[in-house]
Protein backbone atom coordinates (compact mmCIF):
# COMPACT_ATOMS: atom_id res chain seq x y z
CA UNK A 1 0.00 0.00 0.00
CA UNK A 2 3.43 2.37 0.85
CA UNK A 3 3.92 1.66 -3.08
CA UNK A 4 0.79 3.51 -3.64
CA UNK A 5 1.35 6.33 -2.08
CA UNK A 6 4.75 6.83 -3.36
CA UNK A 7 3.52 5.98 -6.78
CA UNK A 8 0.67 8.73 -6.12
CA UNK A 9 3.50 11.34 -5.18
CA UNK A 10 5.65 10.62 -8.14
CA UNK A 11 2.40 11.75 -9.74
CA UNK A 12 2.25 14.13 -8.40
CA UNK A 13 5.75 15.25 -9.11
CA UNK A 14 5.03 14.69 -12.82
CA UNK A 15 2.01 17.25 -13.42
CA UNK A 16 4.04 19.74 -11.00
CA UNK A 17 6.85 19.58 -13.75
CA UNK A 18 4.38 19.28 -16.90
CA UNK A 19 2.75 22.31 -15.74
CA UNK A 20 6.04 24.11 -15.32
CA UNK A 21 6.95 23.07 -19.33
CA UNK A 22 3.46 24.48 -20.20
CA UNK A 23 4.29 27.83 -18.23
CA UNK A 24 7.08 27.66 -20.30
CA UNK A 25 5.61 27.36 -23.53
CA UNK A 26 2.52 29.90 -22.37
CA UNK A 27 5.39 32.44 -21.93
CA UNK A 28 7.10 31.82 -24.94
CA UNK A 29 3.51 32.27 -27.04
CA UNK A 30 2.57 35.59 -25.42
CA UNK A 31 6.56 36.39 -26.80
CA UNK A 32 5.61 34.96 -30.08
CA UNK A 33 2.08 36.97 -30.18
CA UNK A 34 3.76 40.00 -29.13
CA UNK A 35 6.45 39.87 -32.11
CA UNK A 36 4.10 38.77 -34.42
CA UNK A 37 5.77 35.35 -35.33
CA UNK A 38 3.38 33.89 -36.56
CA UNK A 39 5.20 30.08 -37.51
CA UNK A 40 6.82 30.23 -34.22
CA UNK A 41 3.58 30.73 -32.47
CA UNK A 42 1.63 28.04 -34.81
CA UNK A 43 4.86 25.45 -33.94
CA UNK A 44 4.13 26.40 -29.96
CA UNK A 45 0.72 25.94 -29.74
CA UNK A 46 1.33 22.18 -30.99
CA UNK A 47 3.93 21.68 -28.80
CA UNK A 48 1.60 23.10 -25.83
CA UNK A 49 -0.98 20.79 -26.98
CA UNK A 50 1.44 17.72 -26.85
CA UNK A 51 2.15 19.11 -22.77
CA UNK A 52 -1.98 19.27 -22.49
CA UNK A 53 -1.95 15.78 -23.67
CA UNK A 54 0.59 14.32 -21.71
CA UNK A 55 -1.05 16.38 -17.89
CA UNK A 56 -4.54 14.45 -19.23
CA UNK A 57 -2.77 11.14 -18.99
CA UNK A 58 -1.14 11.90 -15.65
CA UNK A 59 -4.05 12.67 -14.18
CA UNK A 60 -6.02 9.93 -15.22
CA UNK A 61 -3.60 7.77 -13.94
CA UNK A 62 -3.40 9.58 -10.61
CA UNK A 63 -7.25 9.21 -10.68
CA UNK A 64 -6.54 5.67 -11.28
CA UNK A 65 -4.34 5.50 -8.03
CA UNK A 66 -6.44 7.80 -5.53
CA UNK A 67 -9.21 5.25 -6.35
CA UNK A 68 -6.53 1.83 -5.60
CA UNK A 69 -5.86 3.24 -2.38
CA UNK A 70 -9.56 3.35 -1.59
CA UNK A 71 -10.94 7.08 -2.14
CA UNK A 72 -12.86 8.64 -4.54
CA UNK A 73 -11.47 10.85 -7.07
CA UNK A 74 -12.50 14.10 -5.07
CA UNK A 75 -11.26 13.24 -2.54
CA UNK A 76 -8.50 16.28 -1.42
CA UNK A 77 -4.97 15.52 -0.60
CA UNK A 78 -4.61 17.03 3.16
CA UNK A 79 -7.43 13.89 3.60
CA UNK A 80 -5.63 11.57 1.87
CA UNK A 81 -1.98 12.89 3.47
CA UNK A 82 -3.63 12.05 6.66
CA UNK A 83 -3.42 8.40 6.29
CA UNK A 84 0.13 8.71 5.14
CA UNK A 85 3.58 8.73 7.27
CA UNK A 86 4.17 12.67 7.50
CA UNK A 87 7.20 12.81 5.73
CA UNK A 88 4.91 11.35 2.41
CA UNK A 89 1.95 13.51 3.76
CA UNK A 90 4.10 17.04 3.82
CA UNK A 91 4.94 15.98 0.69
CA UNK A 92 2.36 15.43 -1.08
CA UNK A 93 0.95 18.26 0.40
CA UNK A 94 3.93 20.01 -1.17
CA UNK A 95 3.13 18.98 -4.23
CA UNK A 96 -0.47 19.92 -4.18
CA UNK A 97 0.41 23.89 -2.90
CA UNK A 98 2.90 24.02 -6.10
CA UNK A 99 0.46 22.23 -8.24
CA UNK A 100 -1.66 24.80 -7.33
CA UNK A 101 0.30 27.60 -7.77
CA UNK A 102 0.85 27.04 -10.93
CA UNK A 103 -2.36 26.38 -12.19
CA UNK A 104 -2.48 30.31 -10.85
CA UNK A 105 0.12 30.97 -13.07
CA UNK A 106 -1.24 29.53 -16.34
CA UNK A 107 -4.78 31.16 -15.17
CA UNK A 108 -2.76 34.67 -15.45
CA UNK A 109 -0.92 33.90 -18.50
CA UNK A 110 -4.20 32.53 -21.20
CA UNK A 111 -5.98 35.72 -19.56
CA UNK A 112 -3.02 38.04 -21.00
CA UNK A 113 -2.66 35.60 -23.81
CA UNK A 114 -6.64 36.26 -24.69
CA UNK A 115 -6.23 40.12 -24.12
CA UNK A 116 -3.17 39.96 -26.75
CA UNK A 117 -4.90 37.74 -29.56
CA UNK A 118 -8.34 40.25 -28.82
CA UNK A 119 -5.79 43.10 -29.63
CA UNK A 120 -4.78 41.66 -32.99
CA UNK A 121 -8.34 40.94 -33.65
CA UNK A 122 -9.13 44.34 -33.40
CA UNK A 123 -6.21 45.55 -35.16
CA UNK A 124 -7.20 42.86 -37.83
CA UNK A 125 -10.67 43.94 -38.31
CA UNK A 126 -9.70 47.57 -38.41
CA UNK A 127 -7.17 47.64 -41.04
CA UNK A 128 -10.15 45.18 -43.04
CA UNK A 129 -12.55 47.69 -42.06
CA UNK A 130 -10.35 50.65 -43.84
CA UNK A 131 -9.01 48.71 -47.07
CA UNK A 132 -12.36 47.66 -47.69
CA UNK A 133 -13.81 51.27 -47.02
CA UNK A 134 -16.72 50.28 -44.28
CA UNK A 135 -15.11 52.91 -42.32
CA UNK A 136 -15.43 56.18 -43.61
CA UNK A 137 -12.75 58.80 -42.62
CA UNK A 138 -12.29 62.37 -43.43
CA UNK A 139 -10.95 63.43 -46.65
CA UNK A 140 -9.20 67.04 -47.61
CA UNK A 141 -8.89 68.71 -50.30
CA UNK A 142 -5.63 70.47 -51.18
CA UNK A 143 -6.01 73.89 -49.38
CA UNK A 144 -7.04 72.07 -46.12
CA UNK A 145 -11.11 72.00 -46.24
CA UNK A 146 -13.00 69.00 -45.28
CA UNK A 147 -13.81 67.19 -49.03
CA UNK A 148 -17.37 65.79 -48.47
CA UNK A 149 -17.47 61.97 -50.35
CA UNK A 150 -20.58 61.04 -52.28
CA UNK A 151 -22.19 58.19 -51.41
CA UNK A 152 -21.66 55.10 -52.79
CA UNK A 153 -17.78 56.48 -53.11
CA UNK A 154 -15.76 55.52 -50.60
CA UNK A 155 -12.51 57.45 -49.69
CA UNK A 156 -9.23 54.78 -49.91
CA UNK A 157 -6.15 56.66 -49.18
CA UNK A 158 -3.30 55.12 -47.35
CA UNK A 159 -0.81 57.11 -46.04
CA UNK A 160 2.90 56.04 -47.11
CA UNK A 161 4.24 58.12 -43.54
CA UNK A 162 2.44 55.81 -41.51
Amino acid sequence: MKENYIKLLASMETLVNLHRELISVEQQKIDMIIDQNWGDLERLVNESEKVLKDIENSEMSRVKLIESLGCSKDTSLSQIAEHLPKEIGEDLLKCGENLRSLMLQLRILNSRCEQLIGSSLEVIDFTLSMMSGAVRGKTYKPDGEEKKVEDGHTALVFDLKA
